[in-house]
């Protein structure tokens, strides 16, 4: 059944826009000021700010946890805080392995309640042209680079790389030691743009961190979006709603991911999940996104 949101005060990174949004299903039929018009039945969002749902980083899933400790987990660090994506890479040691743990992960994930995008996080040893080429074919969004010593960099054949990634094109991102200080990781981060920039390499020039939301940037160049944590005509249903007060009302996008306190509603492809406290936890409803297009909105690298 159709209906229509309407007074809609919609923040989609740091814009606020007034309009109207007619749904069907799981799908948003079209997004206007101009619904006065239509005679389906109307749901006033007038006392709300509204977003997309969040898509969070996490790379430590307690996968091996019993059902009662991941549900806990999913609800605690995802439903609660508005997120119905996950974002998570699987580590990959030895070339043999890459279908064998995906394939693991994604068994693992089956009872999630909210959809999952896999990446893999590799050694620098593996990264090879052949071994690329195995991952484009998987269609895997985004492999991170687990990197010891950033002169080890310099070594690698960056051409034969950019070659082997074009053109499904996803990024590489870095991960460095978590013992560095911060100053150390910093420069490093530096000097893995620097580089990357110059070879141009399709890759992120800042690191992800755990239990954070994706920025757009982000979501854009690994394909995630448009199709996640986007509202827009034909596109999901899925959404936040954050009361309005001086807390929330000069918040961008992502300051009212840290205002959680402040979300009353969240709405996964058309089906209510959290309402007030209330929560509708439907395990194995979330699904493996497959990207297509890897950095199809962005403009270059």
């Amino acid at each position: 059944m159709a209906y229509i949101i309407e007074n809609v005060h919609l923040m989609k990174g740091q814009a606020l826009t007034n309009t109207s949004m007619l749904v069907e299903g799981e799908r948003i039929i079209t997004s206007t000021s101009r619904l006065n018009r239509h005679q389906h039945m109307k749901m006033d969002a007038d006392k709300y700010i509204m977003t997309p749902t969040h898509v969070l980083f996490d790379s430590n899933l307690p996968l091996a946890g019993s059902f009662k400790d991941r549900k806990e987990y999913y609800l605690e660090n995802f439903i609660m805080k508005g997120s119905t994506v996950i974002f998570t890479p699987v580590r990959v040691q030895f070339e043999r392995q890459l279908e064998e743990k995906l394939k693991q992960a994604k068994n693992e994930l089956l009872d999630s309640p909210i959809d999952f995008v896999l990446g893999i996080s590799i050694p620098l040893r593996l990264l090879k042209p052949q071994f690329i080429r195995k991952c484009k074919k998987m269609k895997i969004p985004a492999i991170f680079l687990e990197i010891e010593d950033i002169g080890s960099l310099e070594t690698i054949p960056w051409g034969w790389i950019k070659e082997a990634l074009f053109p499904y094109n996803c990024p590489i991102i870095p991960l460095f030691s978590e013992s560095q200080h911060k100053k150390e990781k910093q420069q490093q981060l530096n000097a893995w743009s620097n580089l990357m920039k110059k070879e141009k390499v399709p890759a992120l020039y800042e690191g992800l961190k755990d239990g954070f939301p994706v920025s757009r940037s982000v979501l854009k160049k690994t394909g995630i979006f448009p199709g996640k944590s986007n509202l827009h005509s034909g596109g999901e249903v899925s959404y936040n709603l954050y009361n309005i007060d001086a807390e929330t009302k000069h918040r961008d996008e992502q300051g009212l991911f840290f205002q959680s306190k402040h979300l009353v509603v969240t709405v996964d492809k058309g089906k209510v999940i959290r309402a007030g406290k209330e929560v509708y936890y439907r395990p194995g409803k979330g699904e493996n996104v497959i990207i297509k297009t890897p950095g199809f909105f962005t403009d270059n690298y």
